[in-house]
């Protein structure tokens, strides 16, 4: 019993302590919290960060610390704690505690925190003890100085020395930024001492820090130590305001935005030291406008400006200004600060329908017109102009069910523009009652965010005013339908028109407005419409058979109107189909011809159309040819059997639909077919009458021909024993080949350069001429021309390779008779030299004198290309005269132009 008691008694304490022991584990950090810090902790230094939320209570407080040389700021949901001056670690830690308030119970509690170096931190008792019985030597602990110090200068900042010093005098120096770099001689240094001085005050924002080297050296420069990086940090004074980043800042914002809802952002910099409370920036809004009632807060941490409540109404105040404070030190009184603004726009959402001026609406108008507005509807609406939410849309939705009327948006007043679009009539109704509606092209937001149309309507009354008007036929466009070649004065239509107001027809007149084809007239008193002529269906004038004529009605009063008949010419089976009336077939290949029928009526008088062989008059037409149905429009025609080359006429007979026809005659020509398709000659058939007179002709063609050959043959022969003076050679190739190698312009013409043409009378053996003296030569020079007979009987031979191999330039004449070479063909160049000179030297001599035997001038004569058909032949000096070879005349007859080129061809 005593033992189980026992046992009860450790169960129940087992679970008391494992209750209480997370609780206990839980709040040991807000018993005492231990930061770890730099030697020398600068004023307004950031210490370090705790997190005390699992101390504090919701009705929990900050209520600063116990120590005035410590802050406590609430930063990212956190705690920071700052040094308010500058504080150099001793050998042990410092404590202070944070005080938590709660705002209820109004009792205290505290948060112990301690802070320690980082030397401290792990080291053991041996290293403490060698430590403390080290001495310190040439390493001096970090020092600073203070910005915008105000004190006597030069002032002692630092002192360092050597342990060297007891054996050896020592001198000491600095170099560096400060010391002889810029700033210059911020810094100087006792010699002898080692004192470190400043001698003015600086500026962290330029110089936040210095890097200086220290040298300890005996009188005769001997160095027992090495030199010495000597930082010196400046320390950040709160001399820096902070300043916004924007001179203005601009947000916008939705009507009606819930509370709570972000706005937008400021922010603000600050040019002192990062990470210290003199960075540390609070911000506050510290007027608003306008002031009454405060639509916005601001985060005094992040600048995050938030809505205040949901009244925000574009319509009472659409625009509002905040003055805003941004401050330092975490927002102490004794912070630097600077002010800004934010302009805050209030968007429009579409919070008020468009609702009507009036209600309701009565309009007059009268019959018939129509295109014009009737009526001008203006509507109110809050919201923004020229916006979705302001823009009316007006429909109407009840008594339009005809389509009379027509209703639109004014852009510019947003007014409702009622108007007539086709034309009232007062006998027919003379009262409209209308419903029009609007709203907006945006849905209504209400109050509770829900959307809606928000469309509202107002009655339209719109009276119809009678007007006197002018008889109406009904209907207005009256079909007719007319056959075509009925005689003249058929009956067409009757018109009847009728007074709208006294809705009779009696007292009215008839007239034609519009006939542009003169086919019908009307009887003024009856409006009996009759033919003026014989309709045509298949007429060209009247396309797709209608015809279209207007006429007008008077009454007593003289108002007119108008009437309209739409004639429909119908079709009447007055055309008989027609087929071609020539078609041919082949001997081999196509053996069949194709009938393709047309007709100028439609249907149903024309196809299908039925074609048969007519053998009324030649009974035995079918054992020649036969006709096979193709499709509506065609059919096939063939021979039975194998007819001879030639003509046939078929009777063929086609009928349409209605059985309308007639036959008709189609000559089918048999002939031969290149192709298989068509004729080689469509007159094929008639060779054999016509072959005896082709063979005469062609013999008659024959003898004519070979007498021309004869008489050209003899002119050519009897040319021969004409004796003829010495004449310019004929230079013409006459269908000869000439070759021509010289490329390069030629030396001055002299006997040894100068070369008289080779004649070849072979083309076969071109380049293997006979020997001189061949009497093959004398007879080949008779078949040459007479203009050549003076050249022929002076020029005897010539060496044809020694004529390659000094002038290197060749003539051929060649003609096919079998012949090898005439050397009675080749000319000397004396017997060429005296030519020229006898003809040249008088054109020279002519060429040069005028009617007063003066030297003529040489000038140039520009020739342009005026066409063919020119009547002036060769304007050479050279040219040769055909068949005047004895006459000189020619040279009286050229121009002074020619004498330069007379004297280049003439030898001096």
């Amino acid at each position: 019993m005593g033992s189980t008691a026992s046992g009860r008694g450790l169960f129940i304490m087992g679970c008391f302590l494992a209750l209480i022991l997370p609780s206990i584990v839980a709040r040991k950090p807000c018993h005492k919290v231990k930061l770890i810090v730099p030697p020398v902790i600068y004023s307004g230094s950031m210490i370090g960060k705790v997190n005390l939320q699992s101390c504090m209570h919701s009705n929990d407080v900050i209520g600063g610390t116990d120590n005035p040389d410590y802050v406590v700021e609430h930063v990212d949901s956190q705690y920071a704690i700052y040094s308010t001056k500058r504080i150099t670690m001793p050998n042990h830690a410092l404590s202070f505690n944070i005080i938590l308030r709660d705002s209820v119970l109004s009792t205290e509690k505290l948060v112990r925190i301690k802070l320690v170096t980082e030397e401290k931190v792990g080291k053991t008792r041996l290293v403490r003890e060698l430590l403390r019985r080290t001495k310190r030597r040439w390493r001096p602990m970090p020092f600073s100085v203070h910005e915008n110090y105000r004190g006597k200068f030069p002032a002692h900042v630092q002192q360092i020395q050597s342990d060297t010093q007891q054996e050896y005098e020592i001198y000491y120096s600095i170099t560096g930024q400060g010391v002889d770099q810029p700033p210059i001689g911020l810094f100087e240094i006792n010699s002898k001492t080692g004192d470190i001085y400043i001698t003015g005050p600086v500026d962290r924002e330029e110089y936040p820090f210095f890097q200086l080297m220290a040298y300890a050296k005996t009188k005769d420069g001997y160095a027992p130590e090495s030199p010495l990086d000597l930082p010196i940090i400046v320390e950040d004074d709160n001399d820096n305001a902070p300043v916004f980043t924007e001179q203005s800042f601009c947000a916008e914002v939705l009507e009606h935005t819930k509370a709570g809802e972000i706005v937008g952002r400021v922010n603000a910099t600050d040019r002192d030291q990062p990470g210290t409370r003199h960075t540390l920036l609070r911000y506050y809004i510290i007027q608003q406008s306008p002031p009454s009632p405060l639509m916005f807060n601001i985060n005094p941490e992040n600048g995050i400006i938030t809505t205040a409540s949901n009244r925000l109404d574009r319509e009472t105040q659409s625009l509002y200004t905040l003055t805003l404070l941004v401050r330092d030190m975490g927002g102490d009184i004794g912070g630097l600060s600077s002010t800004g603004t934010m302009s805050i726009t209030v968007l429009d959402i579409n919070d008020f329908a468009p609702s009507f001026v009036t209600q309701s609406y009565q309009v007059e108008v009268n019959e018939n017109e129509s295109g014009m507005v009737i009526l001008r509807i203006p509507v109110v609406d809050n919201d923004m102009p020229d916006t979705p939410n302001w823009k009316a849309v007006f429909t109407i939705t009840q008594g339009n069910e005809l389509g009379h009327f027509n209703i639109s948006t004014d852009p510019n007043t947003n007014e409702g523009l009622l108007s007539v679009k086709k034309g009232l009539n007062y006998e027919e109704t003379k009262r409209f009652l209308l419903q029009v509606a609007v709203a907006n092209e945006m849905s209504v937001i209400t109050q509770s965010g829900t959307k809606t149309s928000g469309a509202s309507t107002i009655p339209v009354t719109v009276i119809v005013k009678d007007v006197d008007e002018g008889p109406e036929c009904t209907p207005a466009i009256k079909d007719v339908r007319v056959k075509e070649n009925q005689t003249a004065g058929a009956l067409v239509a009757q018109l009847s028109a009728t007074d709208p107001e006294t809705k009779s027809g009696s007292g009215i007149r008839y007239k034609v407005l519009s006939d542009p084809l003169s086919l019908v007239s009307i009887d003024g008193n009856t409006g009996r419409i009759t033919t003026e002529k014989v309709l045509d269906y298949e007429s060209k004038e009247i396309p797709n058979h209608q015809y279209n004529v207007t006429f007008l009605a008077t009454d007593q009063s003289g108002k007119s109107g108008t009437c309209t008949i739409m004639m429909i010419i119908e079709d009447v089976n007055d055309n008989f189909p027609v087929i071609p009336r020539s078609l041919t077939v082949c001997q081999t290949g196509r053996t069949y011809a194709v009938i393709e029928a047309s007709d100028d009526d439609s249907m149903p008088h024309s196809s299908p159309y039925v074609f048969a062989l007519d053998s009324s008059r030649d009974a035995t037409i079918s054992n020649t040819w036969r006709i096979i149905p193709v499709d509506d429009n065609s059919a096939r025609i063939e021979e039975v059997g194998s007819l001879p080359l030639g003509s046939y006429l078929v009777p063929v007979r086609v009928v349409d639909k209605q059985g309308y026809g007639v036959t008709q005659e189609i000559t089918m020509t048999k002939c031969n077919c290149a192709n298989s398709l068509t004729c080689l000659d469509r007159s094929s058939d008639k060779n054999v009458s016509l072959g005896g007179l082709a063979i005469l002709v062609m013999v008659l063609s024959a003898v004519l021909f070979a007498l021309l050959l004869g008489l050209l043959a003899a002119c050519l022969c009897g040319s021969k024993s004409v004796t003829s003076k010495t004449g310019f050679p004929d230079d013409g190739p006459q269908q000869n080949l000439l070759i021509n190698n010289t490329e390069a312009p030629g030396a001055d013409v002299m006997e040894g350069n100068f070369k008289v043409p080779v004649i070849m009378v072979n083309p076969d053996t071109a380049g293997h001429a006979p020997p001189p003296g061949s009497h093959d030569s004398g007879q080949h020079g008779a078949h040459m021309g007479q203009h050549m007979g003076h050249m022929t009987q002076n020029i005897k031979s010539t060496n044809l390779h020694s004529d390659s191999a000094v002038g290197g330039r060749q003539t051929l004449l060649s003609y096919r008779e079998g012949h090898h070479m005439m050397d009675a063909g080749r000319h000397t160049y004396g017997d060429w030299h005296s030519f020229v000179n006898t003809h040249l030297g008088d054109k020279l001599y002519m060429c040069g004198q005028d009617e007063e035997h003066q030297h003529g001038e040489d000038y140039v004569v520009p020739y342009n290309y005026e066409g063919k058909g020119s009547m002036a032949g060769s304007v050479g000096c050279c040219s040769e005269l055909r068949g005047e070879e004895d006459r000189m005349d020619f040279l009286n007859h050229l121009e002074p132009k020619f004498r330069t080129l007379a004297e280049v061809c003439a030898k001096k």
